[in-house]
């Protein structure tokens, strides 16, 4: 089985069903705020590899909508969309338009290596963050006012070839669920100090004490930091 065909495999597998509909909700209401998290740390992988992709073609920046395919001189048939939809069409009532370019643009890549191109065996792990980010449940993206949207925030909609001078981020299984429990953590721990608990909380990286900071805005009201004691290491903003 080719490259190709085992990719096709992967997104027949994605539970398309979760997702139609979720436009209509809150971000609260689809995941948690760790998975979440989880889910950022994933996107700004996939932001590191089109950036190195980008500087290995010269090119300065690109769109999120943007395949690597279509940067090196490849174009999307005009049946392209109806040629995805035939072969999934469990995507079909799906309104999250930039889920399915990306796994489109996921398969065309994927076709191309097969075939020997030699960009797409340069970089055939490429588009693997966003991919797992769907097969995760975390396709409760969109694109708004120039930026890619959702309840881990914002990323610029524009990929800068910068991104790729930054260090790689774990997007191993292990590695996100602790990504998740961390922040779990963090929001128990903030509960506890908002019923006026004040018994301290180690922090699951490197078993320092974490901290809590109020902070008060003239817009949002009280906000807090919960922190490590250590430099560079654990440290979010909760609400």
């Amino acid at each position: 089985m080719g490259v190709y065909e085992r990719a096709c495999e992967r997104v027949g597998r994605i539970d398309v069903g979760s997702y139609v509909g979720n436009e209509e909700k809150r971000y609260e209401e689809i995941r948690s705020k760790g998975e979440y998290e989880a889910d950022s740390v994933l996107i700004a992988e996939y932001y590191r590899r089109v950036g190195v992709f980008l500087q290995s073609i010269s090119e300065e920046a690109t769109s999120v909508y943007m395949g690597m395919d279509m940067l090196i001189g490849y174009k999307v048939a005009e049946d392209g969309w109806d040629d995805f939809h035939e072969r999934f069409p469990r995507f079909k009532p799906l309104n999250n338009w930039m889920m399915k370019l990306l796994c489109m643009h996921y398969l065309r890549w994927c076709s191309l290596i097969d075939a020997g191109e030699e960009k797409a065996l340069q970089f055939p792990d490429v588009y693997e963050p966003m991919i797992v980010l769907f097969e995760r449940g975390g396709g409760g993206i969109s694109t708004h006012h120039g930026e890619l949207v959702g309840g881990f925030g914002a990323f610029s909609r524009t990929i800068h070839s910068n991104r790729g001078d930054k260090a790689p981020y774990d997007i191993g299984e292990e590695a996100l669920r602790r990504t998740i429990k961390e922040i779990e953590v963090a929001e128990a721990y903030l509960s506890e100090y908002k019923l006026g608990n004040i018994e301290e909380k180690a922090c699951l990286r490197c078993g320092n004490r974490l901290e809590i900071q109020e902070y008060l805005s003239e817009y949002s009201g009280k906000w807090y930091k919960v922190k490590c004691k250590s430099e560079n290491c654990f440290s979010r903003n909760f609400s």
